[in-house]
């Protein structure tokens, strides 16, 4: 198994959840920056504290990306509704699977289409529309780009010899240049007989097998197998539908590079036109109910299918990441969703107070997915090299006075690597305790090692956290007491989110930023996190478990055959008897080694005005309130 090496969403929670911690208590300001008001009667206003990184669903990779285009563009499928393991056909009316003799016999998912659809310029969608939407975001070949490239891979229609992830790079190189003029050349509207031919031609990734069904073929990607996890994984936008007209009289496409206009601009099948995109401070869009919207009728045979939803009006998006104003705003009604970068319990406390404004705690997974947190010891630097070591310091750790005393008690403990709630989440594979403080434990671990006598005591160790608000500084505190009790010193340096990404990574020699002097270091310990793109174990255990894990290479440098293995036979594997067994063992592995110490999963919020009605919550959701769409809230 490859794994992901990412552009890691770049926002630590996803829209409208509040990470929860000790905060200032702030001085609310009368003015405002939102150009939408209380007498601005039917539109839903919001004041969003992040801007999207761009419109183009197969280049954003970052909360406030997914929310704008998750409003406009629609893909094969989506959630249904407030589950994360079912899923609803959107611009796909069915889609069946079954076993694909000629590749191996993996896995082959073949969607029907449904008629009449449109994009809101009236040009239409099709089978030969979605391929060039799939191919495209391949060859685009942006951070996102690895959501589709596990299972499939760019074509060279030759099905006696078809590409996959692991072909000669120069015949890639050649069908790709190919491709690239068909994708800039084809009419997708209409297609000629040849050009049909072509994207029917089978063991390819994306086959059409007409105008109104699309199969696609997985073992072409990295994976080289079946996919437990497809179905979540197409709900990302890099597998939404694009006009093909409407990008070839913007700029086209080409290998590697995004497309300027349509990093700023947006066209889609969605229930919602965007319109007057500034993407400064104080900027904003605008979204306006799809007058060409094809679903009205959809909708009425699927009611249940909020996917299909019309808009019942529009929305008011301004870029403000003052969180004084967002407070007053919602609390004078002036807007009626809010999106925090950060908000610790004073926030919350001040909110809740306010009878036109809910502050609703949201299931664990909800925290889980926008942000699980846990301590890396790198075991090939001493002394966190010594297993003993390892041990002692996860129960020097006082986990619930952190909790407690940090984070206002809006927390809760795990055990990785997959976070609690999610399908073979930990809890319920390996049925393992958390990590637990016991300092008696913890000095007799440390007496066993070559630490034992405060013999690490003079050695001081730069610990990394994260320096988003007071919670985890408040917590790096507490940190500093619990471990200088078992005899190691560590310094604590606060990075940003931007410095967190470099140190996962390696600079342009191959070396681990971590293990320089780069934002503070090195580092041998200290704080790390991940974020959901989608939800599936799979997506954690190939970023915090597996050898060249983003979020493990640099940081523990755990390292570990059988967990390697397991994670890539349960990225394939459906049957959840072996599925349990896998992540059980999994977990078992990687908590008996230490290098990855547990620490806590925040609570989230939904915030919002009591007049905001018809939104449903999703955790993967990237739109105000923790919903897949605006397209079923209104306003009382």
């Amino acid at each position: 198994m490859i794994p992901r090496t990412r552009n890691i969403v770049v926002v630590l929670v996803v829209v409208v959840l509040v990470v929860a911690g000790i905060g200032a208590y702030f001085i609310l300001k009368k003015s405002s920056t939102s150009t939408c008001g209380p007498s601005e009667r039917g539109y839903i206003c919001v004041d969003q504290a992040e801007i999207p990184d761009s419109l183009d669903p197969a280049v954003t990779f970052s909360t406030p990306g997914w929310a704008a285009v998750q409003q406009v563009y629609q893909g094969l499928i989506n959630y249904n509704g407030s589950s994360v393991t079912d899923f609803s056909g959107v611009l796909a009316q069915n889609f069946t699977s079954n076993a694909n003799p000629a590749n191996n016999n993996t896995t082959s998912w073949t969607f029907t289409l449904r008629s009449g659809v449109v994009f809101s310029n009236g040009d239409p969608y099709n089978a030969y529309v979605q391929w060039f939407s799939l191919y495209r975001s391949l060859l685009l070949a942006q951070g996102p780009q690895f959501i589709l490239e596990q299972n499939f891979f760019s074509t060279n229609f030759q099905p006696s010899n078809p590409l996959s992830y692991y072909s000669n790079i120069t015949n890639v190189t050649a069908a790709n240049v190919t491709l690239l003029n068909d994708l800039n050349t084809w009419n997708f509207a209409s297609p000629s007989t040849s050009e049909v031919a072509l994207m029917e031609s089978p063991n390819q990734s994306f086959q059409v097998l007409n105008s109104g069904m699309i199969r696609l073929n997985l073992g072409y990607g990295y994976l080289s197998s079946n996919y437990t996890y497809l179905l979540a994984s197409l709900s990302a936008p890099n597998s939404y539908a694009v006009d093909p007209t409407w990008v070839e009289a913007n700029g086209g496409v080409q290998n590697n590079t995004p497309n300027d206009y349509m990093q700023s601009h947006a066209l889609g099948t969605g229930p919602f036109v965007l319109n007057g995109y500034n993407g400064i401070g104080g900027g904003g869009y605008t979204l306006t109910p799809n007058p060409k919207y094809w679903a009205a009728g959809a909708f009425t045979a699927q009611p249940w299918n909020i996917n299909l939803a019309q808009a019942n009006t529009s929305v008011e998006v301004v870029f403000q990441d003052a969180i004084d104003i967002t407070s007053n705003d919602l609390t004078r009604g002036a807007v009626q969703e809010a999106s925090f970068a950060y908000a610790g319990p004073s926030t919350i406390q001040q909110l809740q107070g306010h009878s036109n404004v809910v502050v609703q705690p949201l299931p664990t997974i909800y925290g889980a997915t926008s942000g699980s947190w846990w301590m890396f010891l790198n075991q090939s630097h001493a002394p966190f090299n010594n297993l003993s070591v390892r041990e002692a310091i996860s129960h020097a750790i006082n986990y619930q006075q952190i909790i407690s005393s940090a984070f206002g008690g809006y927390a809760s403990q795990w055990v990785g690597p997959v976070p609690p709630s999610y399908p073979y989440n930990n809890n319920l594979t390996a049925k393992l305790p958390y990590e637990s403080y016991n300092l008696a434990l913890a000095q007799q671990e440390i007496a066993n090692s070559p630490c034992a006598n405060d013999a690490c005591k003079s050695i001081v160790n730069n610990y990394m956290f994260l320096n988003t608000g007071t919670d985890w500084a408040v917590a790096t505190q507490y940190l500093v007491g619990d471990l200088g009790a078992i005899g190691i010193t560590i310094n604590p340096v606060g990075v940003s989110l931007a410095q967190l990404y470099q140190e996962q990574a390696k600079d342009k020699n191959g070396n681990c930023v971590t293990n320089s002097s780069a934002n503070g270091g090195p580092f041998y310990i200290g704080q790390e996190f991940y974020t959901s793109d989608y939800i599936s174990p799979d997506d954690w255990t190939s970023n915090d478990a597996v050898t060249l894990g983003s979020a493990n290479v640099c940081m523990a440098g755990y390292s570990n055959s059988t967990v390697d293995t397991d994670a890539a036979a349960a990225s394939s594997d459906a049957n959840p008897t072996d599925l349990t067994g896998y992540y059980s063992n999994m977990t078992t592995l990687m908590y008996d080694n230490y290098s990855a110490i547990w620490m806590v999963v925040p609570t989230s919020f939904g915030v919002y005005s009591s007049n905001l009605h018809g939104f449903v919550q999703n955790p993967m959701a990237s739109a105000e309130p923790f919903a897949i769409g605006f397209n079923t809230q209104w306003l009382s």
